[in-house]
């Protein structure tokens, strides 16, 4: 469960008790960012499905009824798929299933991401049959049946055959018999147990005995099942020309990689170390010995078993998001991350794609924070604090949780600003803003709603003795003097506060009862605050 950060797919495990949540992984936390405050632990999952009813969009159209029938299969904890539903721009497929440790699983797949997936396994495969052409030595790759599937030019010349010939057809349809019959002898364990083999071998081409180095290896397909063998034949007698070639490709091949803008590294598989990496990646990570790098300043050993799983059954990894942050940098860093398998100097290994993405996600933070925070305070914007009443009504409905809004209004803003210019009463507003974080440290959300007005939200924090309380505090907080350069700015603040159950109330009627006795206190004289009662507005309470 540790290493389900890496999981492409969204998980959520549920207890299946009371369906509650009990574990989410980060794809979710990423993937459903938007409905994270019904994914905390311990929530119930008709949180979640209530959620989706209001916010996603359902296949079928039907909301009500697509809920319904996901909660049932849920329930029933067997193996099921859900109504497929639409988050936003985002498409998700999604089914239960039995997790572990006697949970329940709900797996949710971005459904345009499985389409990516499919289309970049298939240029993948176009990849290795390019590598292959490219390679001096002799490689053929093999089915199950002994039938060729993929060959090089190099492996097609050897028998004095081309490719488009020798593909779909077994070894010994062009290969002398001997050794068609060798080969396929060495190979067989292979086609049911994973293993390798290399072998010296001796064979007649025209008459002539030859003498060549043989090694084959299992083929496992995507799903990680045996596929076939992958193989090489290389003719002794032209050692010296084949090392020649294959020297001279891999100064091509090393010239390319070392001036790729990208970071490239090739790891052997087994230990971590680096067998290759050019400049830019070295650069990026800080590599100073390069005869001790691992993987390890990429991915801690908790996450390494996992990457490598998730490598072997998709092919690759593409676009794993790492952020690194040592002892030796002055700022942590994002790093984007794309693994796959490769065979490097005849040891299996794995072939990094690094790109630094730490400028993007600063800028991206960037762009968060001025949407949802007050530029001026810092402090939580009126978008973000309704956005988060929205989000408690959800939350809290049908629970006994007490909740409160505050709002409070500076007395003699107007006239301050007037009087000493807006430098004055900028300044004040960002005090203001820190007096009440630290006034109200308890509060949910402290937030500027605009002008001189700010509003809190308590939850959970106590009755109207206790919220009394806090805006006595907050009170006391704002009569200690505002000082604008050796001036007194003469400021005070009015609260006015609406104290409620949470699980049953509409926030945005309490945020204006709020509003509706700061008024009140202004009106008594300012510099104090009132509780909101029905006494207040006699003529819409008559009823009550």
């Amino acid at each position: 469960m540790a290493t389900a950060a890496l999981s492409r797919d969204s998980l959520i495990f549920l207890d299946p008790g009371d369906l509650k949540v009990v574990y989410v992984n980060a794809a979710a936390e990423k993937q459903l960012g938007d409905a994270k405050s019904v994914l905390r632990k311990g929530t119930e999952v008709k949180q979640l499905l209530a959620y989706l009813a209001k916010n996603g969009e359902f296949t079928d159209g039907d909301a009500v009824a697509a809920v319904r029938n996901a909660l049932a299969s849920i329930s029933s904890g067997k193996h099921a798929e859900l109504p497929a539903f639409r988050l936003g721009k985002t498409p998700f497929n999604w089914h239960c299933d039995v997790g572990p440790s006697g949970t329940f699983a709900l797996v949710l797949r971005d459904a345009g991401r499985a389409q990516e997936l499919a289309k970049a396994l298939s240029e993948h495969k176009t990849f290795i049959q390019h590598l292959i052409d490219v390679l001096p030595t002799p490689v053929y790759l093999k089915n199950r049946e002994g039938v060729l599937t993929r060959c090089n030019g190099a492996f097609a010349e050897l028998f004095g055959t081309d490719v488009e010939t020798a593909i779909g057809k077994r070894m010994a349809d062009f290969a002398p018999k001997s050794l068609a019959k060798t080969v396929g002898e060495l190979e067989a364990p292979l086609r049911d147990a994973e293993g390798q083999v290399r072998d010296e071998i001796t064979f007649a081409i025209d008459d002539k005995e030859c003498t060549a180095l043989f090694a084959a290896s299992t083929l496992r397909g995507p799903s990680g099942a045996i596929a076939g063998t992958i193989g090489s034949l290389i003719d002794v007698t032209s050692l010296k020309k084949a090392q020649a070639e294959v020297a001279e490709a891999s100064q091509r091949l090393t010239g390319l990689l070392e001036s790729a803008p990208i970071g490239v590294g090739i790891s052997n598989r087994e230990s971590g170390v680096f067998k290759f990496f050019n400049s830019t990646f070295s650069k990026m990570l800080g590599i100073e010995d390069e005869s001790k790098a691992t993987d390890s300043i990429l991915l801690s050993e908790r996450y390494r078993e996992k990457s490598l799983e998730d490598m072997d059954a998709l092919g690759e990894l593409q676009d794993v998001e790492i952020r690194l942050r040592r002892s030796d940098m002055p700022e942590a860093r994002w790093l984007k991350t794309s693994i796959e398998p490769l065979s490097f100097q005849g040891e299996e290994s794995v072939l990094w794609w690094t790109s630094d993405i730490t400028k993007q996600k600063h800028a991206a933070r960037e762009l968060q924070n001025k949407a949802n925070n007050d530029e001026l305070t810092g402090l939580a914007n009126r978008a973000r604090f309704m956005q988060k009443l929205d989000q408690c009504e959800t939350v809290l409905r049908g629970t006994d949780t007490p909740a409160a809004i505050f709002i409070l209004d500076l007395d003699g803003f107007k006239q301050l600003n007037d009087t000493q210019g807006h430098a004055a009463g900028d300044w004040v507003l960002v005090e203001t803003g820190k007096r009440l974080k630290r006034a109200a440290r308890r509060a949910e959300e402290v937030a500027r709603l605009g002008g001189d007005e700010f509003t809190l939200l308590f939850l959970n924090k106590g009755a109207e003795k206790e919220m009394a309380e806090a805006a006595e505090a907050i009170l006391a907080e704002m009569s200690r003097p505002f000082v604008w350069e050796g001036h007194d700015c003469d400021i005070s603040a009015s609260i006015g506060l609406a104290v409620f159950d949470g699980g049953n109330c509409d926030m945005s009627e309490q945020l204006r009862r709020a509003d509706k006795a700061m008024y009140e206190a202004k009106a008594a004289g300012k510099a104090q605050y009132r509780l909101y009662t029905p006494d207040m507005e006699p003529d819409l309470h008559a009823d009550d």
